[in-house]
């Protein structure tokens, strides 16, 4: 837009817009998760992953369960409820195979058989609802693998009150699945940002006045919205068409330039995400210190890695001094050690990871050493390939590798400088 606007004081005011939009690009740290993990690394947010189905199982086990089928449908009809049990065990076994067609076969008809029998909200769809997702995650089939996750929500309440710990956990594991959609890169990232983030609220929103609900799930829902706004940074930029709002030729009565209502809302959101992100963890940390200290210590530890994703370091460093005073405080030197004794890349939560299926022998693995500075920064890179197709080229790991952010270590109260550290990562793509 800003070639269309010719005259010299708007040019000026295009060139201000994508000067601050760049500033607030500098230093934004490499996605750790995304295109390389440290070897051994995991998250429960990256989702059950792929490949843990496929076991060894006995072919009379199909037989057997397909024999009970027929006797039941001939003594007690095709809609019996107990048809439910053996369709289950089926869809477990074909599952078990490989065979996702056949398990998605056995899991939907269990699951009309129960509609038929309890009707459509029943809760006894749960575990074969569970079993038809695991089938389309085997089988990749993501857009199926989508909707079905949108009825799973729908089924459990969608994310509205009354809440009980069933639906708040399916409400949690929808959100979640809505993260790794984007990470698997489903149509609709923008739509997909701005609904989870606005339902993810919509909870914590209604959460807040239940008077009963227990510390786990404020905690389980902030984290979750902390998760949204860590992708919502690293995927979406600022507009520079925002800045624009009339054209200079027409400046009265002009027809404004603005972008759309979605770019503005996005905008909006990027521009909040900092501060909401610390507000969440802030309004945790009361309820988290009747937890004790070891809880108070992760919220706060959170709270600290993220000032210093958003490069506030002077609020970063203080959270982090926090931590090590409350688990020295209650004698917890072993978990000090733990989270604080050594550089950790950021953020430790994987949010920008995808699990790849299980690691074949060709698997691409690459040695690193390097120093990490007190401000997080790496230095000194030395690399070295472990694992791999021969042609395997490191150049473009050695860049995100040097453009992660790292947690310090912090040893007598601050934070310090670490020579010589040799760590071994997997390439994900």
């Amino acid at each position: 837009m800003c070639n269309k606007l010719n005259s010299w004081p708007w040019q000026l005011v295009c060139a201000l817009a994508l000067w601050v939009i760049a500033l607030a690009a500098v230093g934004r740290p490499a996605a750790y998760g995304e295109d390389f993990v440290r070897l051994g690394a995991s998250w429960a947010e990256g989702g059950p992953g792929r490949g843990q189905y496929r076991l060894v199982a006995e072919n009379t086990l199909a037989q057997d369960y397909h024999q009970q089928l027929l006797d039941m449908e001939l003594q007690q009809g095709p809609y019996s409820p107990a048809l439910a049990e053996p369709l289950d065990a089926l869809g477990g076994y074909y599952l078990q195979q490989g065979l996702h067609s056949q398990a998605v076969a056995m899991y939907s008809r269990a699951l009309h058989v129960v509609r038929v029998n309890d009707g459509l909200y029943s809760e006894r769809q749960v575990p074969l609802l569970r079993g038809l997702l695991s089938a389309y995650r085997e089988a990749e089939d993501w857009q199926t693998l989508d909707a079905r996750y949108a009825y799973f929500f729908r089924l459990l309440g969608n994310g509205k009150p009354p809440f009980t710990e069933l639906r708040l956990r399916a409400a949690l594991e929808f959100l979640r699945w809505q993260r790794e959609a984007l990470r698997l890169g489903l149509p609709g990232e923008r739509r997909r940002l701005l609904a989870m983030i606005s339902l993810n609220d919509e909870i914590l929103d209604a959460l807040a006045m239940d008077t009963g609900a227990p510390y786990r799930w404020h905690r389980d829902l902030a984290f979750s919205q902390v998760l949204n706004l860590y992708l919502l940074s690293q995927r979406i930029d600022a507009s520079a068409d925002k800045f624009l709002v009339t054209a200079p030729s027409d400046y009265i009565g002009a027809t404004p330039l603005s972008v759309d209502l979605e770019t503005q809302r996005l905008d909006s959101l990027l521009r909040s995400a900092p501060g909401r992100g610390a507000e969440l963890l802030q309004q945790l940390l009361p309820l988290a210190a009747l937890q004790g200290a070891r809880e108070k210590a992760s919220i706060e530890l959170a709270l600290a890695d993220w000032y210093f994703w958003h490069n506030n370091h002077g609020r970063a460093n203080a959270a982090y001094a926090q931590v090590v005073n409350t688990l020295a405080a209650a004698g917890e030197t072993a978990l000090l050690e733990q989270w604080l004794g050594k550089p950790v890349e950021l953020p430790d939560n994987g949010v920008f990871w995808q699990p790849p299926p299980p690691a074949g022998e060709d698997a691409a693995v690459v040695s690193a050493r390097y120093d990490i500075s007190a401000g997080g920064r790496l230095s000194n890179l030395e690399l070295d390939v472990v694992s791999g197709s021969e042609d395997i080229s490191v150049g473009g790991f050695r860049r995100r590798l040097a453009a992660t952010l790292f947690r310090p270590r912090w040893s007598a109260g601050e934070a310090q400088r670490v020579s010589g550290v040799s760590r071994q990562y997997r390439l994900l793509n």
